[in-house]
């Protein structure tokens, strides 16, 4: 491991230790690395909490120096196809993570923008959170909830790849947490969200519940994109997984023209692009 934490008092001799050597591994670039309730990276202007540092074998320092760049070009490609984003516009994320897209999102929208962040998993959302509030981003508003179809609580799996954890029923397990789900129609009403100019989901193949629970948000709703995950059916990770078909139904049947895109990425082609057709 390059940085191993033992201890909570040892942080302050940690971050000096990986501060130097993110500092010679990078030279040119104006990086240091603090605790500040989880590990967090300032590179330049930009931070970028990250919770799972002290898991890192080897640092990937490239992507570190220009992991900004990273998230504004990820977001270009993956989200914003048939979506332009302009200054003011309404963005609503639903799974958003750890932040990367929101990071994205609020450049995107600006100071007269809002972005609506929804993220179920509670470490996924410590460092959403952290992200925001570190890089200033004041136009986003963070929910910590599983969006569905009807109020309940649920349980989130946490897999050794975070961006693959996903909302089940069931029982806790060893390795779940329990989410507060709710339907995002009722999340809009209570926090004034109307007219939105791109809604996002990526929510590792709960589509079929959250998609009704938007129904009517999609009816105010330009532009969406929704990532569906039939891959890991194909990898044997389960039938739950197998949503395209329903996804782009639904779309279509809400008043979206779908489009899909021929990428020899294997997640690309199952992102659903959708712009209202009235």
């Amino acid at each position: 491991m390059w940085l191993t934490e033992t201890s909570a008092g040892d942080r302050a001799r940690l971050a000096r230790q990986a501060t130097q050597l993110a500092r010679a591994a990078l030279p040119e670039v104006d990086i240091e690395i603090f605790w500040d309730g989880m590990w967090v990276r300032r590179v330049g202007a930009d931070y970028f909490p990250d919770p799972d540092m002290s898991r890192v074998a080897e640092p990937d320092w490239p992507r570190w120096a220009g992991q900004a760049r990273k998230y504004l070009r990820d977001a270009e490609d993956y989200w914003f196809h048939l979506y332009k984003p302009r200054a003011g516009d309404v963005i609503v994320d639903i799974g958003a993570g750890r932040g990367e897209d929101v990071f994205a999102f609020s450049r995107a929208a600006g100071p007269a923008g809002r972005v609506w962040a929804v993220e179920p998993h509670p470490v996924s959302f410590a460092a959403l959170r952290k992200m925001c509030e570190l890089n200033r981003l004041a136009n986003v508003t963070c929910l910590n909830y599983a969006c569905m179809d009807r109020a309940e609580e649920l349980q989130i799996e946490t897999l050794p790849v975070w961006e693959s954890n996903y909302v089940r029923g069931g029982e806790p397990g060893p390795k779940s947490h329990t989410v507060t789900a709710v339907r995002f129609d009722e999340l809009a009403r209570e926090y004034g969200v109307g007219a939105i100019d791109f809604l996002k989901m990526n929510i590792e193949g709960a589509e079929r519940r959250a998609l009704p629970g938007c129904a009517e948000a999609l009816r105010r709703t330009r532009f969406v994109c929704i990532a569906a995950h039939d891959f890991r059916t194909g990898r044997g990770e389960g039938e739950q997984f197998r949503t395209l078909d329903f996804v782009k139904d639904f779309l279509s049947a809400e008043g979206f023209e779908i489009v899909m895109r021929d990428d020899p990425r294997y997640y690309v082609p199952y992102h659903v692009h959708g712009a209202r057709r009235d």
